[in-house]
Formats: C-alpha cells, sequence, structure tokens
C-alpha cells in the first residue's frame, strides 16, 4: 500500500501537541482570569486539550523504544508538581492547588495501563485494572472533598490525586483499545478483499479506522464520565460537568491525524513536558499580583 498520507491525514503527532498545549493554556487563562460568558468560552475551548493528551500518550505508550524511560519522565514530572502543591498549600501561603489533582498522575497510571495490557501474559494483563483502581478512588476522594461536608480526605491525599479521577486513564485504556478493534477491522477487509493484510499496514486506510474508531472510544469514555457524574448528587461534583461533553469535539482533531511524528527535536520533546508547570507558574503569579 502507499505509504504517502493524502488529505485530510494533515496533523502530525507535533500539531496535535501544539493544539492540546494550546488549547490547555486558554482552560487555565479562563480558569484564573476570567468570568461570565468569556469564563465558559475559554473553559469549554479547554475541553478538547486532555483527549489530545491522552490520544497522544496512548500513542507514545504504544510506539515508545523505552517504556522505562517513558514513564519515567510522566512520573518525574508529576512528583515535581505533588511538591509544588505541597509548597503552595502548607509553605509559601501562595495559594492552594487542593482539588485540582495533577494530570501528569492520570497520563502515567494510563500509559503504565497500555503497557500492562500489551504483555503477552493474561495475568500480567489483568494488573491494568490497577490504574483504573486507583483513578476511581481519587475520584471518590475528590467528590466527597469538593461538598465541603466531609472535611479534608486525609485517606487519599490531594497531592497524589489524579485530575480527572477515572476519566483520562480509560480514555488512554481505549485508545489503546481501538489499536486492537482496528486490527481486527484490517483483518476482516484483508479477508474480503483477498489483499494481504500485511500490505495494509501503515497505510491510508488503516489510519482512517484507528482515526474513526479512536474518536468512538472517545465518544464512549466521555458519555460514560457524563452520565457516572450525573448519577451523584450535585454538591458532589464541584464544576459543570456538561462542559465536559465538549471533549468529544477534539475527535475532529485526531480524525486529521496522520500518524506520523513530525517535528521533533529534544527541546521541543521536554519543552512539551516543562511547559505545563512553566505556565501555570507564571499565570498564578500573574493572577496573585493583579
Amino acid at each position: 500500500m502507499e505509504n504517502e498520507r493524502k488529505f485530510p491525514l494533515i496533523l502530525s503527532n507535533f500539531w496535535i501537541k501544539v493544539i492540546a498545549l494550546l488549547t490547555m493554556t486558554i482552560d487555565h487563562i479562563g480558569f484564573l482570569f476570567m468570568r461570565g460568558e468569556a469564563y465558559v468560552v475559554f473553559r469549554s475551548i479547554g475541553r478538547l486539550a486532555l483527549p489530545l493528551f491522552c490520544f497522544m500518550i496512548a500513542e507514545g505508550a504504544i510506539h515508545t523504544k523505552s517504556f522505562k524511560k517513558y514513564a519515567l519522565r510522566l512520573g518525574i514530572m508529576a512528583s515535581a508538581i505533588s511538591i509544588g502543591m505541597i509548597g503552595m498549600e502548607y509553605i509559601h501561603g501562595f495559594g492552594s492547588m487542593r482539588g485540582q489533582g495533577i494530570i501528569f498522575v492520570d497520563l502515567l497510571l494510563g500509559a503504565l495501563a497500555v503497557y500492562l495490557l500489551m504483555q503477552k501474559k493474561w495475568y500480567i494483563k489483568v494488573l491494568a485494572i490497577l490504574p483504573l483502581a486507583y483513578g476511581i478512588l481519587s475520584f471518590i476522594a475528590s467528590s466527597l472533598e469538593s461538598c465541603g461536608c466531609h472535611g479534608h480526605i486525609l485517606w487519599f491525599p490531594f497531592f497524589m490525586r489524579s485530575q480527572y479521577g477515572w476519566y483520562a486513564i480509560l480514555l488512554i485504556v481505549l485508545f489503546y483499545v481501538a489499536h486492537q478493534l482496528a486490527n481486527i477491522f484490517m483483518k476482516s477487509i484483508s479477508s474480503l478483499s483477498g489483499v494481504d493484510v500485511a500490505l495494509y499496514k501503515d497505510s491510508n486506510i488503516e489510519r482512517h479506522a484507528l482515526n474513526i474508531i479512536s474518536v468512538l472510544m472517545l465518544i464512549v469514555a466521555s458519555l460514560l464520565y457524563y452520565i457516572c457524574s450525573k448519577m451523584m448528587p450535585a454538591k458532589y461534583v464541584d464544576w459543570d460537568i456538561d462542559m465536559q461533553l465538549l471533549a468529544i469535539l477534539s475527535g475532529a482533531f485526531i480524525l486529521l491525524y496522520s500518524g506520523r511524528r513530525g517535528y521533533n527535536k529534544k527541546w521541543f520533546q521536554y519543552g512539551s513536558y516543562l511547559y505545563y508547570p512553566i505556565h501555570m507558574i507564571i499565570l498564578y503569579i500573574i493572577s496573585s499580583l493583579i
């Protein structure tokens, strides 16, 4: 099969990351500075960021040459942010991050779940339930604390919690499942067409199939998160959960993903990790001065 990508597969890994970083920044600006309709607009745009990050994490966990190094980078970022949250809460009096969670915990646990599912032995695959269980416990702790009627939840410290509970972890896992479903789909296409399935490998047809199935997985995870949150009493949900459904719109970018790495200089690789804490520090400093 032809290896070149054709329109509309125009977004490389690089551009998906850029879009994710941009929409995340807009979200945080809205959270810290905006009010009224502007707040809703900025936070709505920000809903596009998480699925794109999760999509890239799934791709990274699947294709990385060294999962240990990949997980180590995520773990270092999670630990650094955790230490920063403790400092803001107990040392500097700069402000509290309680209730925000650590997005790198979500990403690390999601990547770990994918890694476990990729192992050959079934009893190791089963261990993938542990990252999801961690996310569920984090979700419960944050929900109990958000209502203000249970005080601080000490059995699950705020500086160890995932930011989106189980949602982001499940989303990363489902993006991995999308790869497995796409493989099954391509085998059926091969059987019907009589063309060797190996010839479809990394073809435009396979990429389109994988992107479409990934978007379906995004819809499933987002609807499940919405339904579960709506089933809870409103006092246990600390923000407008309806807005999170807009995450589904990020599927438009996933449909355009080419599967190519694109620009990948070292400064951007590490800069994309460091951007999160750096831009948050800058925004919090600005907000404290206003």
